[in-house]
C-alpha cells in the first residue's frame, strides 16, 4: 500500500481557522480516524483481505509546517497540548494525524505531573493563548510505569527492586494514588475475592491506566485555572496498543459508540463513579476472563 502526501501547487493556501475546545476535539477525532483507516487497511492487506492500494493525503506548505518566507520562522500556534507517556509505541502526532505546529506535546513516563511538566504546561497556557484551546492527558494500555506502581502495590516487599533509584521512586509513587483508587473500584464492583482471579493484576493495571490519566487531568485543570485569560478545556484519554484506538473507557465491544475523550471528574463522588465504570468495563473487555460465581460479589 502507498501512503501519498500530495501537494498541489495551484491549490489555495487556507490557514487553519480559529478553534474552540469542541472544534479542537473534532480535529483530533478526525485525525485519529484517518490514522485508524490506515492501520485497518494495512492490517487487512497483511492477511489478504484487501487489495493493495493507495491512500492520498492532501498536503500544502501550511499543513506540513513549512515557513512561507525563507527568512522568517513559522509562528508557534498549536491548538492542543497533549501530555502523554514517553513509550516509543505511542507516537502522538501520528496517532492523531497532525502535522507540525498543531500540537504542543509533552512526554514523560507514566504521563505523571512533575514540576518540569507543570512548567511546560504553564508556559504553553500563558504564552500560546491565541491558539491553544484543548489539553489532553493521554495514557496508554500496558504502561510500564503504571505496571511498576501496580507491582509495588501488590508486592510491597519488592519495592526496592522495582524502584531502586530516587528518580524511579518518584515516578512510581506519583501513580500510587491511581493504583489504590483502581483497587478500591475493583473491590467495590467485583468483591474482594476478585484478587484470586488470574487476571486481577492485568485488570488492576488497565483500570489504573485510565484512572491515572483522569487524575493527572484533574490536577492539570486545577493548575491552569489559576492562569488568567486561558481558554483551555482539559480532557483525558487512553491509547490502546492492541486495537490502536484512543478510548475514554476500556470496553472495546462498544468502541464505535464510546467517546474518544473523557470529561475530567470534579469531585470525589465523580472519581468514585468513574472508577466503578472502569472496573465494570475491564470485565466487559474480557481481561478477567469468564467470571465464575466464586468471583461475583454477594
Amino acid at each position: 500500500m502507498d501512503i501519498i502526501y500530495r501537494y498541489e501547487p495551484s491549490a489555495a493556501l487556507i490557514p487553519r481557522q480559529a478553534m474552540d475546545a469542541q472544534l479542537a476535539i473534532r480535529e483530533l477525532e478526525e485525525g485519529h480516524q484517518r490514522f485508524r483507516a490506515i492501520v485497518m487497511h494495512v492490517q487487512k492487506e497483511l492477511v489478504g483481505n484487501a487489495r493493495p492500494g493507495s491512500i492520498i493525503i492532501p498536503s500544502d506548505p501550511l499543513s506540513l509546517g513549512f515557513a512561507l518566507i525563507a527568512s522568517a520562522p513559522v509562528r508557534q500556534a498549536p491548538y492542543a497540548l497533549i501530555l502523554g507517556c514517553s513509550d516509543a509505541r505511542v507516537p502522538i502526532e501520528r496517532i492523531f494525524d497532525q502535522p507540525p505546529n498543531e500540537l504542543f506535546v509533552i512526554r514523560v513516563a507514566g504521563n505523571v505531573l512533575g514540576t518540569e511538566c507543570l512548567g511546560s504546561i504553564d508556559y504553553a497556557v500563558q504564552n500560546l493563548k491565541g491558539s491553544l484551546r484543548l489539553l489532553v492527558v493521554l495514557g496508554h494500555s500496558g504502561c510500564g510505569a503504571v505496571s511498576a506502581a501496580v507491582d509495588s502495590y501488590l508486592s510491597p516487599q519488592d519495592y526496592p527492586e522495582i524502584a531502586f533509584t530516587h528518580a524511579l521512586r518518584s515516578l512510581v509513587d506519583r501513580i500510587q494514588i491511581a493504583v489504590r483508587g483502581a483497587a478500591k473500584a475493583l473491590d467495590r464492583v467485583h468483591g474482594p475475592s476478585l484478587k484470586r482471579n488470574p487476571g486481577y493484576r492485568d485488570a488492576l493495571v488497565e483500570t489504573a491506566v485510565y484512572l491515572n490519566a483522569a487524575l493527572t487531568a484533574f490536577d492539570v485543570r486545577k493548575e491552569i485555572e489559576a492562569i488568567e485569560g486561558h481558554m483551555v478545556q482539559t480532557v483525558y484519554a487512553v491509547f490502546d496498543l492492541v486495537d490502536q484506538r484512543v478510548h475514554a473507557l476500556p470496553d472495546r465491544k462498544n468502541a464505535v459508540a464510546e467517546a474518544t475523550f473523557g470529561q475530567v471528574p470534579s469531585s470525589t463522588e465523580e472519581f468514585t463513579a468513574l472508577g466503578d465504570r472502569l472496573a465494570t468495563a475491564v470485565q466487559s473487555k474480557g481481561i478477567l476472563g469468564p467470571v465464575s460465581s466464586e468471583f461475583v460479589p454477594q
